[in-house]
């Protein structure tokens, strides 16, 4: 079974509020966080803290990680949770490029998901 890595986990906290993915995310994050703390208020305090400040932030994961080792349960959620949450990611991110033997002149523009834009002169 794969380790869960540290560091990976913090960075998908600390990201994890960020866009649709993001939410969804962080509801999964709340509810292993519910499960390692096994108390409902020290759970939404440490998710408080953890949206709040890196440190916060830092000390779930390390709580999490943590708890996991005595929880196998636990870690296959959290390691179901990171790969989930890392395809959500990748799944969001753009990537553009022009290569092979383009020219461009002037301005290029590159997006994702954009609705009705003019670029250019009116019609």
């Amino acid at each position: 079974m794969d380790p869960i890595s540290l560091s990976v986990l913090l960075a998908l906290i600390t990201h994890a509020a960020a866009g649709e993915a993001g939410k969804s995310a962080w509801n999964g994050l709340a509810r292993l966080t519910r499960r390692a703390f096994g108390d409902e208020a020290r759970a939404e305090r440490a998710l408080e803290q953890a949206q709040n400040d890196h440190d916060g932030a830092v000390d779930l994961a390390g709580h999490l990680m943590n708890s996991a080792a005595d929880d196998p349960v636990l870690a296959d959620l959290l390691r179901t949770w990171i790969g989930h949450t890392q395809q959500a990611a990748a799944d969001e991110a753009v990537v553009n490029t022009i290569s092979g033997q383009a020219q461009v002149h002037g301005h290029a523009v590159q997006a994702r998901d954009i609705g009705s834009v003019h670029l250019g002169g009116r019609d």
